[in-house]
């Protein structure tokens, strides 16, 4: 039975989502502060004052205290997350911070704009420089790429969540299921006929940090129009080990009936997969 324990604890612990396997959050950047000098956004400044409180302006601008988390994707990059508090509709921020190059992406997620698909996500992307006292700003910035593509990776998030991330285009990333994973062994009758009549397209977004790193962004928006709580995924990527972290968010409970915020942070660790070309072969089912 899936809902069998036989673990330490009086009953089986209850994890965020896919969280079982996120590392504990990482609190090496309390105490510092950075400039950001971006391309198109305004410059901002962030100064985090412990484990999880940062203060955030832009350069001008006042700066608010936000309750962040940060995790690493290797010794020198940082996945740093956090929701604007006094800004409606609901706005998220994520920085990779790349402290070996001196560079940063930025992505600005923001859901409840949209008064017919009321959990869809718009996403807004930005490179920038770290403007470190007695260092050169770097001219070089972090960029879109096609690295990935014709690549595959099986991804491990708890015991039972796995999935293989079908990087096939430039533009979307489909998500497939072996056989005996154990969400194709456990489906709902809903998810049973979704699976059957779609393949699970998203738009994808890819971005290089340095070799082997990547920041991935898998937006839910095809689940959102057919009126599921669709949410906005970031993957930091160290491919070289062969393990991510990265945030979901948007929405949660439409299945319990009580749809409410969500934005966690979740790592994964995987393997790269054979590609045989049989899995990117089906249509994509949302485009023409």
């Amino acid at each position: 039975m899936a809902d069998e324990y036989y673990g330490i604890y009086d009953k089986a612990p209850v994890f965020e989502g896919v969280s079982q396997y996120r590392a504990p959050f990482n609190f090496e950047l309390a105490g510092r502060e950075y400039k950001l000098v971006m391309n198109t956004e305004p410059d901002y400044f962030v100064r985090f004052i412990d484990g999880h409180t940062l203060e955030w302006s832009t350069f001008e601008g006042r700066a608010e205290r936000e309750y962040y988390d940060c995790g690493k994707a290797d010794e020198l990059t940082y996945f740093v997350n956090f929701e604007l508090h006094t800004v409606q509709p609901r706005t998220n921020i994520t920085l990779a911070l790349d402290l070996e190059n001196r560079l940063v992406s930025f992505v600005r997620s923001i859901t409840g704009f949209h008064k017919k698909y009321p959990y869809l996500i718009k996403l807004e992307f930005d490179f920038g420089a770290l403007d470190i006292p007695g260092f050169p700003l770097p001219f070089k910035r972090h960029g879109y790429t096609s690295d990935l593509v014709g690549k595959r990776v099986h991804w491990h998030y708890s015991p039972n969540f796995e999935i293989i991330h079908v990087y096939y285009s430039p533009y979307y990333m489909r998500g497939a299921f072996t056989p005996d994973s154990p969400v194709m062994q456990n489906r709902t009758p809903e998810q049973d006929a979704y699976a059957k009549k779609y393949p699970y397209d998203e738009p994808a977004v890819y971005i290089k940090i340095k070799d082997g790193v990547y920041l991935v962004s898998c937006n839910e928006v095809n689940m959102s129009r057919i009126g599921h709580t669709g949410n906005s995924l970031l993957f930091l990527m160290d491919l070289k080990r062969m393990h991510d972290v990265g945030r979901s968010f948007g929405h949660a409970g439409l299945n319990e009936g009580k749809v409410h915020g969500e934005n966690y942070l979740f790592s994964a660790f995987g393997k790269f997969v054979y590609s045989d070309g049989v899995i990117e072969s089906e249509e994509n089912a949302w485009i023409i």
